[in-house]
């Protein structure tokens, strides 16, 4: 997929995620898909609307992998890299589509 691929998803992550959490809109995406932007806002916000921003950008990250590569792959990758997922029992549905 290569650092292109990761960036189109992250970028499409932070556009899933703003109008959730609005301070997430300055926040870019550099060429290189590093996030900008991210430092400035930490001055002014509280760490819960912090831990806000990064929970529903993680989620929208991960649920575009179940959207393009499927559950199990994106289930393979998080454990590769967060080996205590591995013990719990995950579900990718969509609280509105149980």
């Amino acid at each position: 997929m290569g650092i292109g691929g990761y960036r189109a998803l992250l970028m499409r992550s932070l556009a899933l995620a703003s109008p959730d959490i609005p301070w997430m809109r300055s926040v870019k995406v550099s060429v290189d898909g590093f996030v900008e932007g991210f430092l400035p806002q930490v001055e002014t916000l509280s760490s819960r609307e912090i831990q806000e921003g990064r929970v529903e950008l993680g989620a929208q990250l991960i649920g575009l992998l179940v959207a393009f590569i499927g559950e199990k792959l994106t289930l393979q990758l998080l454990s590769e890299v967060w080996p205590e997922l591995a013990d719990t029992n995950l579900n990718f549905t969509p609280k509105d589509r149980k």
